[in-house]
């Protein structure tokens, strides 16, 4: 009776799925679940897809299996791979995309994405990830202090605090910003390491390309701007010699507020910055236990964040991109259809008076 039931509730989510033929029964060990894919540039015409599939029981001597082909078209890549693993594969297990560098300049990432997003079978919180080299290399790494790479992938690409940097974009989010003439996309840039993958930096999007990646901070900077209120923890360095001085703040909290002058002949923007966080260590000559002393190095860390938003604003500025949505602040006094240019011709002329108010909550560590 049980094996029964167990069957009837396979054939069941087989239908729903639509992957099976009429007349044809079909049990867990007759599919191939596709956790994670991995596309590698080739030439313009054709892409290396990479996919992990798990394995349901043990009997295999490997956990994961890894499938590569070279395919003009995604579905028939899907049915090479399926004539390889001798197994029917199905999407609703997907969790991860992953894009070389390469392919991510050259390639092209929205159609690919726009193809998945279309698929009724795959979920809307996929997440994506660059990959700095091979994506097929990453995906079928091996990390000995790791359940499954699968799930490590996706566990790094996963919302956390100590990583709050990172936009973690899904195929939703990519989709939203590509769509919208106000944003620009933004996805996490990973790198191989030894024996693990690091969210290496943020990779920039102009109309589906990879153009450009930015550093985690100035990432943080983009995520306060647009009002994250919990960012990720921030390294600040200033002096003679940008090093005399360092401070390790945690628990950051932040309110921004962005106003426009609505012209859009000389465009300005105010972008008001407040942030709060424990100075959880201080390496330098300052005896924080007085009290005037505190107060400088909160208004000389003021004055270092004003000054590294500055230089970012201005490298995006020379980028033409706008992933903070600046833009937004002329488009609701425009009348009529606000288009991709237009962002531009904002982003090109805008000047920026930019305001920082630090505050420092508490100490930490002090040297």
């Amino acid at each position: 009776m049980k094996r029964l039931l167990f069957r009837t509730s396979i054939i069941a989510l087989m239908l729903l799925s639509g992957c099976t033929e009429r007349g044809q029964d079909a049990y867990v060990e007759d599919l191939a679940m596709v956790s994670s894919i991995a596309f590698d540039y080739i030439d313009e015409k054709t892409v290396k897809m990479t996919v992990s599939i798990p394995h349901p029981t043990s009997e295999s001597q490997d956990v994961t299996q890894h499938y590569s082909v070279d395919t003009e078209l995604i579905q028939e890549g899907f049915v090479q791979i399926s004539s390889k693993a001798d197994k029917m594969v199905i999407l609703n297990q997907l969790r991860t995309l992953l894009f070389s560098e390469e392919f991510a300049r050259e390639g092209q990432v929205t159609e690919i994405i726009k193809h998945f997003y279309r698929n009724p079978k795959v979920g809307n919180n996929v997440q994506l990830g660059i990959v700095k080299g091979s994506a097929e290399e990453i995906l079928k790494s091996e990390f000995p202090d790791k359940p499954s790479t699968d799930t490590y992938l996706y566990d790094l690409l996963s919302p956390k605090l100590h990583t709050a940097f990172s936009p973690f974009t899904t195929m939703h989010d990519f989709l939203y910003t590509e769509t919208n003439p106000i944003f620009y996309s933004m996805v996490p840039y990973l790198e191989l390491e030894k024996d693990s993958v690091k969210i290496e930096s943020i990779a920039l999007f102009d109309s589906g390309k990879m153009i450009a990646t930015i550093a985690e901070k100035e990432s943080s900077y983009i995520q306060a701007l647009k009002g994250v209120v919990k960012l990720a923890p921030l390294e600040i360095s200033f002096g003679e010699h940008n090093a005399e001085e360092q401070v390790h703040i945690e628990l950051i909290k932040s309110k921004a507020k962005i106003t426009s002058n609505k012209n859009m002949v000389s465009p300005k923007v105010k972008l008001q910055l407040n942030l709060q966080g424990a100075l959880f260590e201080y390496k330098g000559k300052r005896d924080l236990e007085k009290t005037g002393e505190y107060k400088a190095l909160e208004k000389e860390v003021s004055k270092q964040v004003k000054k590294e938003i500055e230089q970012l604003l201005a490298q995006l500025q020379k980028l033409e991109v706008d992933p903070i949505g600046i833009s937004e602040e002329f488009r609701m006094y425009y009348k009529g259809k606000w288009t991709e240019e237009l962002t531009k011709k904002i982003i090109q002329n805008v000047e920026y008076d930019v305001q920082v108010e630090f505050k420092l909550l508490n100490t930490g560590i002090l040297k």
